[in-house]
């Protein structure tokens, strides 16, 4: 019994440690890789029997790996009770076409290149480890309406096209704008500006309506672009105040300010993380910008040296009076720090002059000692 418990103890250890492996980003990246080539190898022509052999089991080896990890998500959804929350979820539909496709053909006797040819799908996967593609996905979902309207008058200009172009060039052109299924080839062909030439308009008036549909297609795909560059803009916007707020909430210099305050900062001050002994600031350099130390801490090389931790602020005068930094600032321990512009601090200083004062008087707090009053 104790035997039979230590081998259960140490198959749940390695079932974990096999799990978290199947999860890391790196050999999930890795194996779609290879089993993406050794998918295209799969299919190439002239192959030699052993050669086609190996491909083989690297391919069946690849589905394993995805079918374990979908084994794993399954059974922890079970052990947290949120099954039901998986099955219902992006995941499960992505985890589910990385492993079911390929078996289900090889069950239904379709040849074995075709069937391997759903390893494709395992692109899905690679997906999700994009943060990118996630925030694409936020992006399509809060721009939905605008898009879809995209979408519909897409489709109108398209109709109209064919419709235009089979009532105008159809008794001319039998071979290609005999039907309107024909004329919608054309439509989308001049609407996307491809323009094969395998279809060209030969009156007058079937050339001014290519010409209309060229131009609605540029504008129709301009509107596309600027509406997702402006939802990604927005995106990061969202998040970067996100990550400047929960920042700002850290810093003890902030605390005491209004909540419109605490908003307007965030929004104008920039993350930047410095590694463990980069140089930030640079004796004799122009300065236009000021600094709050979010975490870690850093160093002002006078003498002695100065060494400031968290809620502390520095390159206050780059942005009150000289605008020369006269101390060199590095970091020692990995650090992530605030930076307000000089364009931005006037703004706020302008609308709350009460911010000016107080990094005012915090500096004339730290300039206690000669060393602690240096203009940086």
């Amino acid at each position: 019994m104790t035997l039979l418990s230590e081998w259960r103890r140490n198959s749940l250890v390695w079932l974990a440690v096999l799990q978290r492996l199947a999860r890391s980003r790196l050999s999930k990246t890795v194996i779609i890789v290879v089993g993406l080539i050794a998918m295209i190898s799969y299919s190439a022509v002239g192959r030699p029997t052993l050669h086609h052999e190996f491909i083989h089991v690297v391919l069946w080896m690849c589905l394993c790996f995805f079918a374990f990890d979908w084994l794993g998500r399954i059974f922890q959804a079970l052990r947290i009770t949120r099954l039901r929350k998986y099955l219902s979820s992006g995941s499960f539909l992505i985890d589910a076409l990385s492993v079911l496709p390929v078996p289900t053909a090889l069950a239904l006797q379709i040849p074995s290149e075709t069937a391997w040819l759903f390893a494709s799908l395992w692109l899905f996967p690679l997906a999700t480890l994009s943060p990118d593609f996630i925030r694409l996905g936020r992006v399509l979902s809060r721009e939905a309406r605008p898009l879809s309207t995209v979408l519909v008058l897409f489709i109108m200009i398209l109709l109209f096209a064919a419709i235009a172009m089979y009532l105008v060039e159809g008794r001319l052109q039998q071979s290609n704008f005999r039907t309107i299924p024909d004329s919608l080839w054309w439509a989308v062909e001049t609407l996307t500006t491809t323009g094969y030439g395998d279809a060209v308009p030969q009156t007058l008036l079937g050339r001014l309506i290519a010409a209309i549909v060229m131009i609605c297609g540029l504008g129709v795909f301009g509107m596309l672009a600027g509406i997702l560059a402006t939802g990604f803009v927005q995106e990061n916007r969202r998040e970067t105040f996100m990550q400047n707020w929960t920042l700002v909430q850290n810093v003890p210099f902030f605390s005491g300010l209004e909540p419109t305050v605490l908003v307007e900062i965030a929004r104008m001050l920039r993350k930047a993380d410095a590694a463990e002994g980069a140089t930030i600031i640079r004796k004799g350099r122009r300065g236009d910008c000021m600094y709050f130390v979010a975490a870690g801490k850093v160093e002002v090389q006078v003498e002695p040296p100065v060494r400031m931790g968290v809620g502390s602020f520095f390159g206050e005068m780059a942005l009150l009076g000289s605008g020369v930094r006269t101390a060199t600032v590095t970091a020692v321990l990995p650090t992530t720090l605030l930076i307000l512009e000089s364009a931005d601090f006037r703004v706020l200083a302008a609308h709350y002059p009460a911010i000016t004062e107080a990094i005012k008087e915090e500096a004339k707090l730290r300039g206690g000692t000669k060393s602690e009053s240096v203009e940086i």
